[in-house]
């Protein structure tokens, strides 16, 4: 039940479709363990990376690629679909490489250029971060296939492996928040942010933001960056709520803004999906405890089919307002408030502006008494 807003897919995106030929760019290396084997350079675009040039790879094992000059850009070198090193190159770089070809993700070296050096040290935090939580991850699982039957056990252990996987989150992204400070011009730092909630970082987004508007203020993939992360933080904790103006299933144009003085919730949902309507019976639960008391919810569906989505209110007893335009994951809501999976929540103070997000189940419940009673 999800559609990515700001993802590797979406970041590809964010390469120029034009060349300049610029005969200053260099990009050669040695491979070991090579047969002369054909190496292919890939431009990452979407839908699909773009090949752009290709080289044998000599009988001493060395290469050169003399037929491409790059604009700024995430790009791949590769001999296979499977087996590949990811590069950030610029115009004006002279690259050397060196790797055993037979893997070159885990052993290619780089030199001569300063944004693939800096997207492989961000690499190596993910990494260590990725390990540690993997460690974890497997000692819990392991404890949890020998106390299937116990849910009290369960919910114990599940909250004993909380704790320390979250301090392992903590420390690895305040490592990468401040070095995406640190490095705020630098295009590879594009991808090291799609680790950080804009919700807790936002001051980060902010700074690469503007460090990349200062040093490519007409490059028009920074000008999309700029429109995308505008539009994220336009919907973080503590904003003003954007105001959502949908027709109802009766076809009455319905805002959010009508319901400023209460505890809203805006509930991102859709008939088709499955774990939307499993939270349902959650919702209405909530709504009947709470409405007395300047609760509210309201409903926004992306579904696409209005007599599925009308057949969903009645069969799960909704009775809140609805809205929708029916264009499924093409709604104006999606983008306005960075929907990327549904079911979705936000839970507004009364004044509008947004005081938490994806609340559910005990969750919900547990916010809810606390700004309500």
């Amino acid at each position: 039940m999800q559609k990515s807003i700001i993802s590797l897919a979406a970041l590809a995106l964010l390469v120029s479709c034009g060349q300049e030929k610029n005969h200053t760019f260099e990009l050669q290396g040695t491979f070991s363990d090579s047969k002369g084997e054909t190496i292919y350079l890939e431009k990452l675009t979407s839908p699909k990376p773009v090949l752009v040039d290709s080289t044998v790879v000599d009988e001493k094992g060395h290469f050169e690629f003399k037929n491409y000059a790059p604009h700024i850009g995430f790009y791949r070198i590769k001999t296979s679909p499977q087996n590949f090193g990811m590069l950030v190159l610029d115009s004006n770089d002279k690259v050397t490489i060196t790797a055993s070809i037979k893997d070159l993700g885990n052993t290619y070296k780089v030199e001569g250029s300063p944004e693939t050096t800096l997207f492989m040290e961000y690499g190596a935090i993910s990494k260590k971060r990725d390990m540690k939580l993997d460690s974890l991850n497997n000692a819990f699982q392991a404890i949890m296939e020998t106390r299937k039957k116990d849910s009290t056990v369960m919910d114990s252990v599940f909250k004993t492996f909380e704790k320390p996987y979250n301090a392992i989150l903590a420390t690895y992204n305040g490592l990468l928040s401040e070095k995406i400070k640190k490095n705020n011009g630098m295009f590879a730092s594009i991808m090291a942010i799609q680790n950080l909630d804009p919700d807790k970082f936002s001051d980060v987004f902010k700074s690469l933001d503007e460090g990349l508007s200062k040093r490519f203020p007409n490059n028009r993939d920074i000008l999309m960056f700029h429109e995308m992360v505008n539009k994220m933080l336009a919907s973080t904790i503590g904003k003003q709520a954007p105001d959502i103006v949908l027709p109802s299933p009766e076809g009455n144009i319905t805002t959010l803004s009508a319901l400023k003085g209460k505890i809203v919730l805006i509930d991102f949902w859709a008939s088709w999906c499955g774990p939307c309507r499993k939270e349902m019976p959650n919702v209405v639960k909530a709504y009947a405890k709470y409405k007395s008391k300047g609760f509210e919810i309201f409903g926004v569906s992306l579904d696409k089919d209005k007599d599925k989505w009308v057949e969903a209110i009645k069969k799960d007893g909704i009775t809140w307002p609805q809205v929708s335009d029916l264009q499924f994951w093409n709604s104006s809501v999606v983008k306005q408030y960075n929907v990327e999976s549904i079911p979705f929540t936000v839970l507004l103070d009364r004044e509008g502006k947004i005081l938490a997000k994806n609340l559910r189940g005990a969750d919900l419940e547990k916010k809810l008494a606390e700004v309500l009673n």
